[in-house]
């Protein structure tokens, strides 16, 4: 019963700094907001933006690039799949015509079979 008062204790504490320190975030906020709504030039933005969109650009394009790579290994494997099941179907169909040869090869030949 202890152990869980204290925690109520603890969660009360935790609660209050918590609601203590948002004024302070909010105003530091506040604070940067104007200077950074304002850029330096009306027609370049800030040199923080451009590094940013640069970077932004960057991981875009190894994004998409992975994304073909993906795909590219995913269709690999599809084709891998069925070329390997058309070999397969081949040598099944040589060997059924093999084994209808013989069974025509013994029944010209006279051979009954015991079933």
């Amino acid at each position: 019963m202890r152990t869980s008062s204290k925690r109520l204790g603890l969660a009360a504490l935790m609660l209050a700094g918590a609601a203590s320190i948002m004024p302070l975030a909010a105003g530091a906020q506040e604070a940067e907001a104007p200077a950074a709504a304002a850029p330096a030039t009306a027609d370049a933005p800030p040199p923080a933006a451009q590094g940013a969109f640069q970077v932004s650009e960057e991981l875009e394009a190894m994004r998409y690039r992975h994304l073909w790579i993906a795909y590219g290994v995913i269709w690999l494997f599809v084709f891998g799949f069925v070329w390997r099941n058309w070999k397969l179907e081949r040598a099944t169909d040589r060997e059924l015509a093999a084994l209808e040869a013989r069974i025509g090869d013994l029944e010209g030949a006279g051979v009954k079979s015991d079933g």
